[in-house]
C-alpha cells in the first residue's frame, strides 16, 4: 500500500513539472497566434501508458534473467508464478499497443510538404490552389514544394506569393539533399496522386517519416483515402484538432553480396567473405524474381537461421501489411489488415502447386539466398524499383523496420472502404425479378401477396425481445414469468386507480 502511495505521489510531482515546463514554453514564446493547449487529462494518460511501458520492460528483462526452475517439487510453484506473470505481461503489452493504435495526437505543424506527381498539366494548378489557400489561411505554417516548380511558369510561385499577400519566406522547396540532412524537420506531408506518389514518400524518407496526408488523384488509391474537393474541410480539421494515425509497418532489407572463398594463410582453411552492400526501409513488398534469365529461380528461404524451404519459382514476394493488397494479392497473397503486424510471403509461379502462400510474425527475420547450385542469377527490386543482381551466395535479409510510415486516417473503415471501392470485395449482384412478365391479372395477385407479406415481416419486427435467464428458455417457466409480470402491471394499475379516488374525495371535502 505504501509503495502504491509513493508511486502515485512520484507521477503527481512528474506531471507537475511537466505541466510547470509547458507553462515556461508558452510563457517564453507568445509569437504566434496559434498554440497547443494540452490538458492535464492528456498528460497524466500519457505518463500512465510511460508506465506500462516501462513496468512490461521491467518484468521481461526479470523473467529472462532468471535461472530457469527445477523440476523438482518444491520449485512447482516457483515456475508456475513465473510463467503466470509473464503471460499476464504478454497481455498487458497487447492492451498497450491497442492503446496507442488508438491515440489520437495532435499535429503542432510549422513546416508542411507537398508532393505531387507531376505528369499532368492540372495537378500544377491543383497544386497552385492548395499551396495558395495554405498561405492565406494558416500564417504560421511554412509550406515546401518540389524544387522543379520553382522556375515552373504554370505553377508561377511569384504569382501566389503576390496574390496570398504572405512573406516569399514562407513558400519554400524541398530536394532530397535536403530531406536526406535533416532527419527529423516536417511536421506534415502531404501528396497530391495515387498510390505511387506515397510509396515515393516512402522512398524518400528513410529513416523517420512524418505524417502523410493522401489526397487522391490517382487510378486506384488503397493508400489515397481523402478527396481532393474536400482539402479545405478535411485539412481544417486535421490542422485545428486531434488526429489518428496508422502507423503502418516496414520492412528493412538489407543486401549482401558473396565473394569468392579466400585461404586463411594462419589456418590453413577457406574463409567465405559476405559484404552489406545496401539496405532499403520498404512499404509494399521486396521481390526476387529470376528477372531476364531463362531458368527457374532457386531460393532458399531462412526463418530466424533456420531453413524453412527452397522455392523453385518465378521468384518471392515478401510483403508487408500495406503490400498484401499489391503485387502479392496479384500472385495469389491474402488481405491483411494494416494494423496487423505480420509478414507476408507469396511465392511467383511455383512450380510445385503445394507451395501456398504464407504468413508470418513481425518477430522472425527472413533470408532469402540465391542457391549456390542454381542455374541462373536472380534480380530483387525494392517497392518496384532499385533493382539488383544476386548472384549465386548472395541473399537479402529481411525483417520489422524500426521506421514506421503513419498515414492519416479519413474514417475507422477507411480499409475496407478502400477495397470495395478498388476491388468490389465481396460485391454481389442481387436476384433479378420478373414480376414485368406477369399478366395483369397475376400483377395484382402479387402485388397483393406482397403486401401481406410486408405487413407480417413490419409485425414480426415490432414484437419485444427481452433477455431472459437460461431457465427462462423453458415454455413453463417463460409463461409463468410473463404472468407474474402481467400481475404485477394490473396490481400497480390498480394502486393507481385507488389513490386517484383518494384524491377526488379529498378535494370534494
Amino acid at each position: 500500500m505504501e509503495m502504491q502511495h509513493e508511486k502515485d505521489c512520484t507521477k503527481e510531482k512528474a506531471l507537475e513539472k511537466w505541466l510547470a515546463a509547458e507553462e515556461s514554453d508558452d510563457s517564453v514564446d507568445n509569437s504566434n497566434s496559434e498554440f497547443k493547449v494540452t490538458s492535464k487529462e492528456d498528460k497524466l494518460r500519457e505518463l500512465d501508458m510511460n508506465d506500462d511501458l516501462n513496468n512490461a520492460k521491467d518484468m521481461l528483462r526479470r523473467i529472462s534473467s532468471e535461472r530457469s526452475p527445477s523440476m523438482s517439487a518444491r520449485n512447482t510453484s516457483k515456475s508456475s508464478n513465473t510463467h503466470f506473470q509473464y503471460a499476464s505481461t504478454a497481455y498487458g503489452v497487447r492492451l498497450l499497443s491497442r492503446d496507442i493504435s488508438n491515440t489520437k495526437v495532435e499535429l503542432d505543424v510549422q513546416n508542411m510538404m507537398i508532393i505531387t506527381k507531376l505528369n499532368d498539366i492540372s495537378l500544377y494548378f491543383l497544386t497552385r490552389e492548395l499551396v495558395e489557400w495554405l498561405l492565406v489561411h494558416f500564417p504560421s505554417i511554412n509550406v515546401y514544394v518540389d524544387k522543379e516548380l520553382e522556375k515552373n511558369d504554370k505553377f508561377a510561385p511569384n504569382d501566389i506569393v503576390k496574390d496570398s499577400k504572405c512573406r516569399e519566406s514562407r513558400l519554400k522547396y524541398w530536394t532530397k539533399e535536403f530531406i536526406n540532412e535533416n532527419d527529423v524537420f516536417f511536421d506534415l506531408v502531404v501528396t497530391l496522386g495515387g498510390d505511387g506518389t506515397v510509396l515515393f514518400v516512402s522512398s524518400l524518407f528513410q529513416r523517420h517519416v512524418p505524417p502523410v496526408m493522401s489526397f487522391s488523384l490517382g487510378s486506384l488509391g488503397f493508400l489515397t483515402n481523402f478527396k481532393f474537393e474536400n482539402f479545405r474541410v478535411d485539412l481544417a480539421r486535421i490542422l485545428n484538432g486531434k488526429v489518428k494515425t496508422n502507423l503502418r509497418m516496414r520492412l528493412e532489407c538489407k543486401v549482401y553480396r558473396r565473394h569468392e572463398p579466400e585461404v586463411d594463410p594462419e589456418t590453413g582453411k577457406k574463409i567465405c567473405v559476405v559484404e552489406h552492400i545496401d539496405t532499403h526501409h520498404i512499404l509494399n513488398e521486396v521481390t526476387i524474381d529470376r528477372g531476364p534469365s531463362p531458368f527457374i529461380s532457386n531460393l532458399e528461404l531462412y526463418g530466424d537461421g533456420n531453413l524453412m524451404t527452397v522455392a523453385q519459382a518465378d521468384g518471392l514476394i515478401v510483403a508487408s501489411p500495406t503490400g498484401s493488397t499489391a503485387y502479392s494479392l496479384s500472385a495469389g497473397g491474402s488481405l491483411i489488415y494494416p494494423s496487423v503486424n505480420a509478414i507476408a510471403v507469396t511465392p511467383i509461379c511455383p512450380h510445385t502447386l503445394s507451395f501456398r502462400p504464407i504468413i508470418l510474425p513481425d518477430t522472425m527475420t527472413l533470408k532469402v539466398k540465391v542457391a549456390l547450385k542454381a542455374r541462373g542469377t536472380a534480380w530483387a527490386g525494392f517497392d518496384g524499383k532499385d533493382r539488383i543482381e544476386l548472384k549465386q551466395g548472395d541473399f537479402i535479409s529481411i525483417a520489422n523496420s524500426p521506421y514506421v510510415f503513419p498515414t492519416v486516417e479519413s474514417t475507422p473503415i477507411e480499409f475496407i472502404d478502400s477495397i470495395s471501392r478498388t476491388m468490389n470485395w465481396n460485391v454481389r449482384e442481387q436476384q433479378k425479378s420478373f414480376t414485368h412478365i406477369l399478366s395483369q391479372k397475376n400483377k395484382d395477385k402479387y402485388n397483393t401477396e406482397k403486401v401481406r407479406e410486408s405487413k407480417m415481416k413490419n409485425d414480426e419486427e415490432d414484437i419485444e425481445e427481452r433477455k431472459m435467464s437460461k431457465s427462462a428458455f423453458d415454455m413453463s417457466n417463460l409463461k409463468e414469468s410473463l404472468k407474474e409480470e402481467r400481475s404485477n402491471e394490473d396490481e400497480k394499475s390498480n394502486d393507481d386507480e385507488d389513490e386517484t379516488a383518494d384524491r377526488c374525495l379529498l378535494k370534494k371535502k
